[in-house]
């Protein structure tokens, strides 16, 4: 199989090293010249998990790195997804393959980009519920993947309601679970119930540069609790609006195949050692509140359901950095519960 690594980042770095480990033909694209050069003439040495030096191509030519992939997966930020749909809708070839790793919502976002090439073209586009691996890329040729995680579910989106996720894709990578649709991918999400609160908490540690560990000493009991009442939130609009989810702490585990018996002990626990932001322009807030909460508040008023939780975390962020998270998200704007169900019967 051919794959197109979009976004040369930790995540992207450490899935164009797995897959050119396991024999699969990669290239990967990055925006930074000096960046692809030095990966595309010195490789990357993988180390942790999976250990290997592998030597591929690396460009800051898009058409040429997704030209004959038979996938492409985008690992950007979620505020590059839509540069780069907008990017790929002139270049998609027939029967190619977008999977967002993960999504926050981008794969309802790339069919509306696409438009008439979505189904003139046979895409499919698929997204997941968060990174398949825990990885750190030091940008000099050196990738670190500590954990793999499991679990992690998948969904897609196809012209028929009858085309899943790709078999062989499935193989590649086992930590993969398919899932209905990709409501339930990115309201699966736990990356943005869990940062934020602990980042805003914390706010005046990152905004001073103090350097703390981000769980240890960042998620305090009243703090993991406040968390917790933003999962109610999340949890009641799914059910409200039949989408298939479980709560943070369930997931966690499933992730990582642990058993903590709560999320305050689980965090501590899974991620003893991190340190915080030394800055309040980090993804935690910029991407997590934007993709992540605003999406979430904007679902709760399609489904009736007062989620002060969000809102208040939302518009503190905004107030503290001066800009509008909510007007910067994904707001869903003309979606009906109707959509929402039309939507689900095409998604697998």
């Amino acid at each position: 199989m051919s794959y197109a690594i979009i976004g040369a980042g930790n995540t992207g770095q450490a899935i164009a090293g797995y897959l050119s480990l396991q024999g699969e033909e990669v290239k990967l694209y990055s925006r930074d010249f000096r960046k692809a050069d030095l990966i595309s003439r010195k490789g990357l040495t993988l180390k942790g998990v999976y250990s290997g030096k592998v030597h591929l191509k690396a460009s800051v030519d898009l058409k040429e790195v997704i030209d004959e992939a038979e996938f492409i997966i985008i690992s950007t930020t979620a505020f590059g997804h839509r540069p780069i749909f907008n990017q790929l809708k002139p270049l998609i070839k027939a029967n190619q393959t977008i999977v967002i790793f993960p999504g926050y919502w981008g794969a309802v976002e790339c069919k509306e980009i696409l438009g008439e090439e979505f189904e003139k073209k046979n895409i499919t586009i698929a997204e997941t519920s968060a990174m398949p691996f825990v990885s750190k890329a030091d940008y000099n040729g050196n990738v670190s993947i500590n954990k793999v995680k499991k679990n992690v579910q998948i969904g897609s989106i196809s012209h028929s309601a009858n085309t899943p996720i790709s078999k062989k894709f499935l193989k590649t990578f086992p930590q993969l679970t398919p899932t209905k649709n990709v409501f339930e991918t990115s309201i699966n999400n736990t990356n943005v119930i869990i940062h934020t609160p602990i980042a805003i908490f914390n706010a005046s540690r990152i905004d001073a540069s103090e350097e703390f560990q981000f769980y240890p000493q960042g998620a305090s009991q009243r703090t993991v609790s406040y968390i917790e009442k933003i999962d109610e939130e999340r949890l009641r609009i799914a059910k409200i609006l039949e989408i298939e989810t479980q709560d943070t702490l369930t997931l966690l585990n499933d992730f990582y195949q642990s058993d903590y018996s709560s999320l305050y002990k689980a965090l501590s626990g899974l991620f003893p050692k991190g340190n915080g932001p030394v800055s309040l322009d980090h993804r935690y807030l910029t991407e997590d509140i934007p993709f992540g909460l605003v999406p979430i508040s904007e679902l709760g008023k399609l489904a009736g359901v007062k989620t002060p939780y969000t809102d208040s975390i939302i518009q503190t962020a905004s107030l503290l950095m001066e800009r509008d998270f909510r007007k910067e998200g994904v707001d869903f704007k003309g979606l009906t519960r109707e959509d929402v169900q039309a939507l689900r019967g095409v998604i697998q």
